[in-house]
């Protein structure tokens, strides 16, 4: 993805950090070691994620080429949309089922690392307990915020999944889409009254990235409706093209050409 920069790849796949995850590193440098922890944390089990999907894909045939981190989560970058509303359904819930899993497997070592005390009171980083706490209870966030049925969100592809075998791909598709309008809105109104600056980046990127899965809806439904024979002129033939003729035409002066037609 243009503007990013690639870190490293896993099974094959590019993990890319866009440009602007620096504005993010300019806000939490002030934070200390704990923010910058916290940080990471986050986009490690964002990158777990998007893993989780990408793996999914692959399983069904669909080729992931990179993930890129954004300082608002992260995009993979897949070849095509599935075919399939079972095949996105799996690959849709992939992802948010990666961090409940996280979240039950480490609940009792956490528990019993930090305490309850700690463990179910992380609404800060004052400490590092509660630093660890928070990272942890992020996994949990991410799933709640990931399963909002609208897009982008995976629960927008869940909800069109679901919907796709009764009303239709690209009707399934338009009703994900305004959802996920409807909540871009109600996160900007609410980032902009409390002065949140990222919940505004956020009901931004919501809006712009349901729009252009909007777009590439139709434009593949549009493609669906023509043929090879729709677009060749109606006298090509097969025929008509020789190979060996046209590599001695490539060869060939520009003035011997014209005199040849």
């Amino acid at each position: 993805m243009r503007g990013s920069i690639r870190l490293f790849s896993i099974f094959g796949i590019a993990i890319n950090i866009h440009i602007t995850f620096l504005l993010l590193l300019v806000l939490i440098l002030p934070g200390g070691l704990r923010s910058l922890a916290l940080v990471i944390g986050v986009f490690f089990f964002v990158t777990m994620h998007e893993l989780c999907h990408s793996l999914v894909a692959r399983r069904f045939g669909i080729e992931v080429r990179e993930i890129t981190l954004f300082p608002i989560g992260g995009v993979a970058s897949m070849s095509s949309i599935p075919e399939r509303p079972l095949h996105e359904l799996l690959i849709s819930l992939a992802g948010p089922l990666s961090n409940i899993v996280v979240v039950g497997l480490f609940f009792y070592p956490m528990r019993y690392l930090l305490g309850d005390a700690v463990l179910f009171h992380s609404l800060s980083t004052a400490t590092w307990p509660l630093t660890l706490g928070y990272i942890y209870w992020i996994n949990l966030a991410l799933a709640a915020f990931n399963i909002i049925p609208a897009f982008p969100m995976d629960g927008g592809r869940i909800l069109r999944a679901a919907l796709a075998t009764r009303l239709g791909w690209i009707r399934a598709t338009r009703i994900a889409v305004n959802l996920g309008h409807i909540f871009a809105l109600i996160f900007a109104y609410f980032g902009m009254v409390r002065g949140h600056l990222m919940l505004v980046a956020i009901a931004v990127f919501i809006y712009m990235a349901a729009s252009r899965e909007e777009a590439q809806a139709q434009i593949k439904e549009t493609l669906k409706k023509f043929k090879i024979h729709d677009i060749l002129p109606s006298e090509f033939s097969i025929s008509d093209y020789n190979p060996a003729e046209e590599e001695t035409k490539k060869k060939t002066p520009p003035d011997i050409q014209k005199g040849m037609l």
